[in-house]
């Protein structure tokens, strides 16, 4: 049962269903700040789609399809990072409203950092409690004190991510950091 409620929370906390969920927040709270319902669509697609089509594609792309929780894995992170890439340049190309370039510039950011540090540094730093806590940190820039309650969300994905060992607690600090650090860090250039 433990097991379950673990699985659970990890699929709740995945990073596409996060953004989802704070996007879908700061339009109906900023709604007019979008200008348009388009730009939230646009976000939508961008950062919870084109990520989500890495779990599907995964069972008939040659390259994953044989490789188990390890493709699924890699496939989402390389599927993330481009949609990520493809979305802020189009955001600043087609001059996004500001909240929309927020959004993504701090997406941008802590994909990149994450691949930096996961890749380049070679420390395991958890995409699911960077993905919780960068979101919160954007949540908490906009909606201000009332958003903090959410980081109450991070020792249930420690939870749930040691009890399903796929990272140690210094994994999920370090994934919390990257995902602090590198929306303040993008947020700070507006």
């Amino acid at each position: 049962m433990k097991e379950k409620i673990a699985k659970f929370i990890s699929i709740l906390t995945v990073v596409p269903i996060v953004a989802l969920f704070s996007i879908t927040l700061l339009y109906f709270n900023f709604r007019e700040d979008f200008k348009s319902c388009g730009w939230y669509f646009y976000s939508i697609f961008f950062l919870t789609i084109m990520p989500l089509l890495a779990y599907p594609l995964k069972r008939i792309l040659p390259g994953f399809k044989d490789k188990g929780r390890d493709g699924e894995r890699k496939l989402a992170f390389v599927l993330a990072v481009s949609s990520y890439i493809l979305g802020t340049a189009l955001v600043f190309i087609l001059k996004a409203p500001v909240i929309v370039e927020k959004i993504f510039s701090a997406y941008i950011a802590s994909g990149g950092m994450l691949a930096f540090i996961n890749k380049i540094v070679k420390v395991k730093a958890s995409g699911h409690a960077c993905g919780v806590s960068g979101p919160i940190t954007l949540l908490y820039h906009f909606l201000g004190v009332p958003a903090l309650w959410l980081f109450l969300l991070l020792p249930i994905v420690f939870w749930a991510r040691i009890n399903l060992k796929r990272h140690s607690f210094k994994d999920l600090v370090t994934g919390t950091l990257v995902g602090i650090l590198s929306t303040v860090i993008a947020l700070g250039f507006f």
